[in-house]
């Protein structure tokens, strides 16, 4: 009887589990994860730009092909619509914790087309890139609902020319965070909570063991399975500085699932992705998916950091970029305009009073000067006379003075 019951929960839990299979391929393995060792059997990989390693994690689907964020890439425009294809983009693949399984050039480059730099809303890619003729394939969590818990982990190299990989950085994480705050710090989370995942994670960065930066990718949980669910998008950080001077920050990381169909559209076949089978589960079929841009894409006070964050310099946006080009930001800026309107309302009223002042002297100065020819006032003159000796009022001798 108990094995019975074995075997009906095995059968029940291998039918929940659905796999959209890209059809050449054979039948998923997944595998199961409870921590570090864990990622022994499954690959991921880091984008290399020129040579050099960067913070960017690329989320495998293919041998060939994989997600990447869409701030790691170089443009030509600002608009962010054309990839600058001079700069080296290559993918480093790991064969699981610290084993290399190769470095492969990217072929072709692809952003999706509605990528938004100024508030990294669609901030995804699609690489393509070489092979070494063994075909494997990774697969994407693709529903939401069915993640248990989330893996958070960052992978890094101890030597890109050498191909030498570090331990990867792995936590667990079912956050309680409070969403207001997230959506506070960053007006495209507050539109778009269900393409995003934001958390305060970080882990130290291999530039500087001073500074902490948040997680590479996240995987979602479907005990007892896991697969890759998102990868980092952008940071909120408070204050003026960025992830090593220990302000508040908030990290974003896009999830794959409304990018599946338009990834299809880009590598001509399907997307390995799998799921719970349960009629509650809807695929978005757009491959035009957006998130809504918001109008107002900064906040007060708030720098907005994405990309690679070994190099944050050249990813920044906002009032921080204002600063870094010898500018000020714009919380400075309207400072300085209050401040000048109030000097120059100050300035005003002295000069207002100045004026009347003058105006009321001149007045005077007026009336007094044309009073003089409506009447012409002599100065009094004494002319003393000489007494009349007739005259019989005339004293006849002076007072005597004693």
């Amino acid at each position: 009887m108990r094995l019975g019951n074995s075997l009906l929960t095995l059968a029940a839990g291998l039918s929940t589990v659905f796999a959209s299979s890209p059809g050449e391929l054979s039948a998923p393995t997944l595998f199961r994860r409870n921590g570090t060792e864990d990622l022994q059997a499954f690959k991921g990989a880091v984008l290399l730009k020129n040579g050099e390693q960067t913070s960017c994690e690329v989320a495998l689907m293919y041998s060939t092909f994989g997600f990447v964020s869409a701030a790691c890439l170089d443009f030509t425009d600002s608009t962010a619509k054309t990839v600058n294809m001079s700069t080296s983009y290559e993918v480093m693949i790991s064969g699981g914790l610290t084993s290399s399984y190769g470095r492969f050039r990217a072929s072709r480059v692809t952003p999706n087309p509605n990528y938004d730099p100024a508030s990294y809303a669609n901030n995804i890619a699609i690489l393509q890139f070489d092979s070494n003729g063994n075909d494997f394939v990774n697969y994407i969590a693709s529903w939401r609902a069915d993640w248990a818990n989330m893996y958070f982990v960052r992978r890094s190299l101890s030597s890109a020319a050498g191909g030498a990989w570090n331990q990867p950085a792995l936590t667990t994480y079912n956050s309680n965070l409070d969403m207001a705050d997230c959506a506070k710090a960053n007006p495209l989370f507050m539109y778009n909570q269900n393409d995003l995942i934001c958390n305060q994670l970080t882990t130290t960065s291999i530039m500087n063991a001073t500074c902490s930066i948040p997680y590479a990718s996240m995987y979602g949980v479907i005990d007892p399975n896991a697969a890759i669910a998102a990868i980092y998008s952008h940071s909120a950080v408070y204050g003026q500085g960025n992830f090593c001077n220990g302000n508040r920050i908030y990290n974003y990381y896009i999830v794959m699932q409304n990018y599946v169909h338009w990834a299809m559209s880009v590598i001509g076949k399907k997307a390995p992705v799998f799921h719970t089978r349960i009629p509650e589960y809807t695929e978005n079929m757009d491959a035009n998916y957006s998130m809504i841009i918001p109008g107002n894409k900064n906040v007060e006070s708030v720098l907005v950091y994405g990309g690679d964050l070994y190099r944050l310099n050249t990813t920044m946006t906002g009032d921080e970029e204002s600063e870094e080009k010898g500018g000020l930001s714009t919380g400075a800026i309207i400072g300085i305009l209050l401040g000048l309107l109030a000097l120059l309302a100050l300035l005003g009223y002295f000069i207002h009073k100045k004026i009347k002042e003058r105006l009321a002297s001149n007045r005077v100065r007026r009336w007094w000067f044309f009073g003089r020819f409506e009447k012409e006032e002599k100065p009094e003159h004494f002319d003393p006379q000489m007494a009349d000796p007739n005259d019989p009022h005339r004293p006849s001798a002076y007072p005597v003075q004693f």
